[in-house]
């Protein structure tokens, strides 16, 4: 019963605080029941390369990357973290996620499947 009360109680505080604007937040500033979550990057791939091709991302800590391909031109079709032997294909206009956790230092690079287009992920 108690634990229904909390729950509740918690919920109202939650929803108060959505309703004027205010982000919902546990210790230390993290989004509730995100504290394991991953921290979302976005990068769009057009003909022209990657946008942005350098993205940082909290040392040691989990990152997703969410990678979405807007253009038919150019050799985006494929995505490639060489270190971490991972390849993916980019449909048009689909969004394809990648979760990784980054390293205390240095950075992680992701090409296209020609390694001709390159970018990274930066350990801050």
């Amino acid at each position: 019963m108690k634990t229904l009360r909390i729950v509740g109680i918690l919920g109202a505080l939650l929803a108060n605080a959505c309703e004027k604007g205010a982000p919902a937040t546990a210790e230390e500033g993290a989004p509730v029941g995100a504290a394991a979550a991953p921290k979302g990057l976005a990068v769009t791939v057009d003909g022209t390369g990657y946008h942005p091709s350098t993205i940082t991302a909290p040392r040691g800590r989990p990152a997703r990357l969410s990678f979405t391909r807007t253009s038919d031109e150019g050799c985006g079709q494929q995505l490639v973290f060489p270190s971490l032997n991972i390849r993916k294909d980019l449909p048009l206009n689909q969004t394809v996620t990648v979760d990784l956790t980054m390293p205390a230092s240095g950075s992680i690079a992701f090409t296209c499947g020609m390694d001709m287009w390159r970018g990274s992920v930066v350990a801050k």
